[in-house]
């Protein structure tokens, strides 16, 4: 997967843990997010490497990951830009989505700020936001 390259998406999905059960921290230490917020976050961190649906199935444990990515598309008002990846069994494809621009992750972040407990720190925020190309004028 080449997302676990991202230094970014090992500080702030890892290191969130998502399954509290096995964690190392206390559930204190992290609430767990609901899964809206914990795909939106990771669609956000991926950059221009972005994300297949089978790869938010696997690192959210979520139902349909192409559903997050139209949601985002519906709520915001932006299009994520897409690319048809073989499957790596070679039978079928999905798309591997990204966000466009700066301004697009923006707003997805402000999304993810609106959840309760979102956990993003201003750094994570300047982190996601320094991955992405600002809008063409």
């Amino acid at each position: 997967m080449v997302i676990k390259q991202n230094p970014l998406y090992r500080e702030i999905i890892e290191g969130l843990d998502w399954n509290l059960d096995a964690s190392n921290h206390s559930q204190s230490d992290y609430k767990k997010l609901p899964k809206k917020p914990r795909a939106y976050l990771l669609i956000a961190c991926t950059g221009d490497n972005g994300i297949t649906e089978n790869e938010i199935l696997r690192t959210c444990r979520l139902s349909s990951g192409r559903n997050y990515c139209s949601e985002l598309e519906r709520k915001l008002g932006i299009t994520l830009k897409r690319m048809d990846e073989p499957n790596t069994d070679g039978i079928g494809s999905h798309y591997r989505y990204y966000l466009a621009n700066k301004e697009d992750a923006q707003k997805v972040v402000n999304l993810i700020l609106s959840y309760e407990n979102s956990l993003l720190t201003e750094s994570d925020i300047s982190q996601i936001l320094a991955l992405y190309p600002s809008k063409a004028a």
